[in-house]
């Protein structure tokens, strides 16, 4: 692991993927700080002027995180989704499976949400089986409807709001990812479980 600065408030850790939630749960449970986010590779941590901490002193935290982080971390999440995205006949013939087995394998899997990007409430999880991995799409859309549960590389996840968008699209969920109403405002937090249940519209 690598420490570094962000300014004089603020460091980023470099990791491995594996470790981000670990090592992200550890800085959380410290106290220390004021603000803890996890990304692919890497957690930036912020604290408060009033609390002395070196950059030493968050390296040393971070090693001691555990290698794996517990299952029963964070919360388990369900999110219905009806199994009636534009590229699922495609996500099939990509892969060599039927569209029932390419839903029976997004909704067996059990996913952890690691980190948010792109647009507010869009949750990386990982967790994908491997004979879902697929890049990108060559041609993204221009507009990928709020709701869209899609795959691409070794992820999946749901658009929170209408906008581009170049992941495979399998179906459609009603559950909204992000509402400033909502307290939290994002429906899935890095750490939580998150299973994809099959629903019929």
């Amino acid at each position: 692991m690598n420490i570094r600065p962000c300014g004089p408030l603020a460091c980023l850790i470099d990791c491995p993927s594996e470790s981000v939630l670990s090592v992200a749960h550890t800085m959380r449970e410290s106290g220390y700080f004021v603000d803890v986010v996890p990304s692919e590779l890497s957690v930036l941590v912020t604290w408060d002027p009033v609390v002395a901490i070196t950059h030493q002193q968050i390296l040393e935290l971070a090693h001691s995180a555990p290698e794996h982080l517990a299952n029963d971390s964070g919360r388990l999440c369900e999110i219905p989704v009806s199994y009636d995205g534009a590229d699922l006949a495609d996500v099939a013939l990509a892969t060599g499976l039927s569209v029932a087995q390419v839903i029976e394998l997004h909704t067996t899997t059990t996913f952890y949400a690691a980190f948010a990007g792109f647009a507010p409430g869009f949750m990386y999880c990982t967790g994908l089986a491997s004979q879902l991995v697929l890049p990108r799409r060559s041609s993204p859309r221009v507009a990928v409807p709020a709701g869209s549960v899609a795959i691409a590389d070794l992820y999946s996840a749901v658009y929170p709001i209408e906008s581009p968008g170049g992941w495979h699209l399998l179906g459609t969920t009603t559950v909204p990812m992000f509402d400033i109403a909502r307290n939290p405002v994002s429906f899935l937090s890095p750490g939580d479980t998150v299973r994809f249940v099959q629903v019929w519209s």
